[in-house]
């Protein structure tokens, strides 16, 4: 079987999440091993290889299978705690996407992409959300200062001194939309982004622009080619729940946006933005202080990231370890992104 290996990293990977996977799950995110066996040149499987290898995995034994999900180790009870799980994560929506109508009031915001386990579905109930944004260049200080005052405003934001913030989001991420290139690679970041989904998009060209930007997920994701070529539109999230909000507020918020990009296009918007940074920069420096160890958090104009303390290093071993019990020994050198 040619992609034995990479069915089985891919299960494994996403094992450690205690996240069973749909046979088109695995074939979206199966794990390429090029970067660690360049000498098995092996090109993207077609949907129907990876189907018909799933057969012969399960017939062998290699693979379990119950209700439409794989997993491994005969851990059978996944399924239903999956199932636990996306029931929680239906709640969370509606209370995430909720606070999503507010920040469209607000100018600069590019696109909001859910992130992390409220991406996949896959929350408890004290799971924060997190988020990536992409604003406008040039205003990602000023934007961050906005986001999060008004989340703080309706209760919404996760805060800094917070171990636990059930239902609240957690503004970890910002880029630009001129630095779309993320610079951390590794297998967890590559599963992180490709399951990125887009809530809020002012142009959809920037959804294709990001993920061209960061084309080299292809040395982590088989299909993240496919992926790329069948793009169109933004995959929006409940979109019915924007119509229950009409068509008036939606074109409200557009205004208002509007209005507040033209204001904010000017001497005074660059001093906003030349204080907002000065000021966060000290806030951010003092907290620092406290962070744990491992993680990243980085701050410029084009990239702000806050992931003090972050689990990619513990899942990364973790999936190693998998690898190991699965007697792929030989796949066992995946590493962090500098954590």
């Amino acid at each position: 079987m040619r992609y034995r290996k990479n069915i089985l990293a891919t299960l494994a990977y996403y094992d450690v999440l205690d996240f069973p996977l749909k046979e088109e799950e695995i074939f979206r995110f199966l794990v390429n091993l090029k970067r660690l066996m360049p000498s098995e040149k092996l090109p993207a499987p077609s949907f129907d290889e990876v189907k018909a290898e799933l057969e012969e995995l399960k017939k062998d034994g290699s693979v379990n299978f119950s209700d439409g999900f794989y997993f491994l180790f005969e851990r059978d009870y996944l399924v239903p705690l999956r199932l636990r799980r996306e029931r929680i994560a239906k709640e969370k929506w509606k209370k995430f996407l909720q606070a999503v109508q507010l920040l469209k009031f607000l100018p600069y915001i590019r696109v909001i992409f859910a992130s992390g386990s409220l991406a996949i579905n896959n929350t408890e109930e004290l799971g924060d959300l997190d988020v990536l944004i992409i604003v406008k260049n040039g205003r990602i200080w000023l934007s961050r200062l906005l986001i999060s005052g008004l989340l703080s405003l309706v209760g919404m934001r996760r805060k800094y001194n917070e171990k636990v913030a059930p239902d609240k989001i957690c503004l970890n991420h910002y880029i630009t939309d001129k630095s779309l290139s993320i610079s951390f690679h590794s297998v967890y970041t590559a599963q992180t982004y490709i399951n990125l989904r887009p809530v809020f998009v002012s142009n959809p060209q920037i959804i294709s622009e990001f993920y061209k930007a960061n084309s080299w997920l292809l040395e982590y994701l088989f299909n993240f080619d496919s992926f790329l070529k069948d793009l169109k539109e933004p995959d929006f999230i409940n979109c019915h729940a924007q119509k229950r909000r009409g068509l008036g507020q939606g074109f409200l918020a557009k205004v208002v946006s509007r209005i507040g990009e033209v204001v904010l296009n000017s001497k005074l918007g660059n001093w906003l933005e030349s204080w907002a940074k000065s000021w966060q920069i000290k806030r951010i420096e003092k907290h620092r202080k406290q962070d744990p160890p491992g993680g990243r958090v980085v701050y410029n104009d084009y990239y702000l990231e806050f992931h003090p303390g972050s689990v990619e290093k513990e899942i990364i071993e973790k999936y190693n370890q998998r690898l190991k019990k699965l007697g792929l020994e030989e796949l066992t050198l995946e590493r962090d992104s500098g954590i």
